[in-house]
């Protein structure tokens, strides 16, 4: 069965891309955004010739090439375009696609206030509010982030690989490393959440993870609901959907703005 559309989220690390046929994502793909050049966007263009392309992307160079690649018929997903819910941000334009789709996802999933806690090379807290609307959020360090620059900027520090720790606290450098980062990023996350309620001024919040570290970090955070790995993806394809749905399909390129 041929794919309806295809959807690309492209990240500063990686770049996830999926069919879809019958409102599912098939045949992903993940790669390293810094591989994404030039022949692979033109042989994927030709892998799926005449599909509709659906494009979250923080990275404008890669965003160039897939509009280029399929010219013909692409929805860019910004913070001008037409997504079907509202945005109280004060420049949407400075929205990335990725916190966009992550809203559609959420709005279509879960009843509001929802948070969608993004673990990718920053963490995002993307913020839907009690009437449907994208408000705002919260941008932190990733976790590799962290641990990575630890390790750069001392000379005795190790590179760690992030594991669940065994106690409170660290009987050698490698644990104390992982404690700080999985029981730091857990106390953080919490601490964000409480204030991101108190600050919408309601009693309960959905909170729902997605990105790289998820299934870790949450695994001890009874105030996140559940893990949704491709839940960015899913975001897009929603985005596709209500757009070839809407009065113009095949409409070239720019979808129209408010």
């Amino acid at each position: 069965m041929p794919a309806h559309f295809l959807v690309a989220d492209v990240s500063n690390s990686f770049t996830k891309i999926a069919a879809v046929r019958k409102s599912r994502l098939c045949e992903l793909q993940r790669r390293a955004t810094e591989e994404v050049d030039e022949p692979f966007v033109l042989s994927l263009a030709a892998r799926y010739s005449s599909v509709p392309l659906v494009l979250g992307s923080v990275v404008p160079a890669r965003t160039s090439l897939f509009c280029s690649a399929f010219a013909n018929s692409h929805f860019l997903v910004h913070g001008r375009a037409d997504l079907g819910f509202l945005l109280d941000y004060p420049n949407p334009a400075e929205i990335g696609a990725d916190r966009l789709a992550n809203a559609a996802a959420a709005l279509h999933f879960w009843h509001p206030p929802v948070v969608i806690v993004d673990f990718g090379t920053a963490t995002n807290f993307d913020i839907v509010d009690a009437s449907g609307a994208f408000c705002g959020g919260v941008i932190a360090p990733g976790l590799d982030l962290m641990t990575c620059y630890l390790h750069e900027r001392t000379a005795l520090l190790p590179k760690v690989r992030l594991a669940e720790p065994e106690r409170g606290f660290g009987r050698s450098t490698v644990e104390a490393i992982r404690v700080g980062a999985i029981h730091g990023y857990r106390g953080m996350i919490r601490s964000l959440l409480e204030g991101i309620r108190k600050e919408l001024g309601v009693d309960r919040l959905t909170a729902v993870a997605t990105g790289g570290h998820a299934a870790l970090v949450v695994r001890g955070l009874p105030e996140v609901c559940g893990v949704r790995p491709n839940l960015t993806l899913e975001g897009l394809r929603i985005l596709g959907e209500r757009w070839l749905s809407g009065p113009r399909p095949g409409r070239r390129a720019s979808p129209r703005l408010r």
